[in-house]
């Protein structure tokens, strides 16, 4: 028997057995594949453990009735059709039914006949629900194949490293080598400079392109959830474990595990990776067992290796374990000669995402790219791009990272009770001068300040001055 000829699954209940046999007898059993029960209990265990075709029940049942079980086991998404059989005329019971969704109520007396035209037409009725359903499946799946291939097309456009100049192509040679060898690396360079692009260049030229590839954003990992995040927990390890959990490391295994801004994890929780980088093992939370784990580590940081180290943001025997070798991103004002191929690459990019034309860009605009530092590197010259393409113009906003502070006219901190305390409000005084000298942007505030984005969010939060 082929699956297109596969027999009908009907269940049937009736606590009548002259009732229920009569009705079992009057199906072929070569067409039908009949289970039966007397039992309204009965019934709504085998309704709710397994899939019929067609459901046949009698409205009067000792315990439950037909529509009580018929509304306990009807389950959106489910196609089982249902049929009532019963001797009674109330017309309550058949208001209910046709809220259940029941497909047809068959009166006793009732013709054998009549009982086998109503299952052709709800059979056919259940395979149209299913071939539609099927359809729609089909269309959401290769709509979300289409729309993943588009961001997948958007991404790899983004996600490429533009340019010819010497300080680039030199870092992406020494990529190639580092993709080529697993090498665990550390990406140095400023913020905006393309780090995580590098990283995924990495990926794409490596023998490992075809699996994981898991960043992490260690600035945003707490002391809390640091172990559970990276490790994993098994369930009934804490409070709200409910079921296992896979960590990053493992999710990862086989592929790059990329801790972006590394030196921003605490130094008090940065002990607990080097056991890793030396053992190549992991232990869940919750659990004694090691779990054996091949993963390229890529680390990155905007920070001075020296300097991170000597103030104690990065640990030095880290440091040898995830950089066994190095590279240094340049920043975008020491590779002027790749702004045509970046305003070309950007303007192609927007150009699509937004539906504009792509026309050549006037003097003042290539002048102004040419004048700017480009602070933010990438990350700003892209943003430029992008609002030019979009309004035309070149507003303040776009140029916000590269403009002179403007210092607060009170230039120094006026000392009156002279005591320790004052240094408290000190600290908070330079603070707030400082994100008015950037217009409200952390992340240039911190840098001034020598402090992490996290760092100074932290000391905000705790400001009660």
């Amino acid at each position: 028997m082929t699956n297109v000829e596969k027999k009908i699954k009907i269940f049937i209940v009736d606590d009548d057995e002259f009732s229920l046999e009569n009705i079992a007898l009057s199906l072929p059993s070569d067409k039908y594949e009949i289970t039966q029960t007397g039992s309204s209990e009965e019934a709504l265990s085998f309704l709710q453990n397994n899939d019929y075709d067609i459901a046949i029940l009698d409205l009067k049942l000792q315990g439950m009735s037909g529509l009580d079980i018929i509304e306990k086991v009807k389950k959106k998404g489910r196609f089982t059709k249902y049929i009532l059989i019963t001797g009674y005329s109330e017309e309550s019971a058949f208001i209910r039914a046709n809220s259940l969704g029941v497909g047809e109520i068959l009166k006793k007396p009732y013709e054998e006949d009549q009982l086998h035209l109503i299952l052709k037409k709800l059979i056919h009725l259940k395979r149209l629900e299913e071939e539609n359903l099927a359809y729609k499946e089909k269309l959401q799946t290769e709509n979300e194949i289409l729309k993943n291939q588009i961001n997948k097309n958007f991404n790899n456009d983004q996600n490429i490293m533009v340019g010819n100049s010497p300080l680039l192509n030199s870092a992406l040679e020494k990529a190639k080598s580092v993709a080529e060898y697993s090498i665990n690396t550390l990406i140095c360079g400023e913020t905006g400079t393309g780090k995580e692009l590098l990283a995924r260049f990495i990926q794409r030229n490596s023998p490992r392109k075809n699996n994981s590839f898991v960043p992490v954003n260690c600035a945003a990992l707490s002391e809390s959830l640091f172990e559970s995040e990276l490790f994993g927990y098994e369930k009934g390890a804490f409070t709200n474990a409910l079921e296992s959990h896979a960590g990053l490391f493992e999710v990862a295994n086989g592929g790059i595990l990329f801790l972006d801004e590394i030196s921003e994890i605490p130094i008090s929780l940065q002990a607990k990776l080097l056991r890793v980088f030396e053992d190549r093992r992991i232990k869940r939370v919750g659990s004694n067992k090691e779990i054996e784990i091949d993963v390229q580590v890529l680390s990155s940081t905007n920070r001075n290796i020296i300097e991170a180290i000597g103030n104690g943001f990065l640990r030095e025997d880290l440091y040898h374990r995830i950089a066994s070798t190095e590279i240094e991103l340049p920043p975008l004002r020491e590779r002027k000669e790749d702004f045509k191929s970046l305003v070309s690459h950007f303007q192609n990019l927007y150009s699509r995402l937004f539906n504009k034309e792509a026309s050549n860009f006037p003097d003042d605009v290539w002048e102004h790219i040419y004048n700017q530092n480009w602070e933010g590197n990438i990350r700003e010259f892209s943003n430029f791009i992008k609002n030019y393409i979009l309004f035309g113009t070149i507003t303040k906003s776009n140029n916000l990272a590269n403009t002179t502070p403007v210092l607060a006219n009170d230039n120094s901190f006026q000392f009156k009770d002279n005591n320790f305390q004052e240094l408290e409000k000190v600290k908070y005084w330079m603070i707030d001068r400082v994100l008015k000298q950037f217009a409200g942007n952390k992340t240039l505030a911190a840098k001034h300040l020598g402090v992490s984005y996290q760092g100074l969010a932290y000391l905000l939060k705790n400001n009660n001055t």
